[in-house]
């Protein structure tokens, strides 16, 4: 793991002491908690945010294993 620079450091503390940021991220857990995904609707949204995606595939090893749960 990484180690956090002073400045990133600096920027948790300030995130985790703003009462805003601390309001956006519980009405977005209550929003998340009404809502379940479907398994293609799931995919969709893989689908859709695959283009946020910078790591190249050939960068990773092969998945290994039988049996894959979403």
């Amino acid at each position: 793991m990484a180690k956090l620079s002073e400045e990133e450091k600096r920027e948790l503390l300030e995130a985790a002491h703003s009462e805003k940021l601390r309001k956006e991220f519980a009405a977005l857990r209550n929003l998340s908690d009404e809502r379940v995904l479907s398994p293609k609707e799931y995919v969709e949204f893989l689908d859709w945010s695959q283009q946020f995606m910078t790591e190249d595939p050939k960068d990773r090893s092969p998945i290994k294993g039988d049996i894959f749960l979403l």
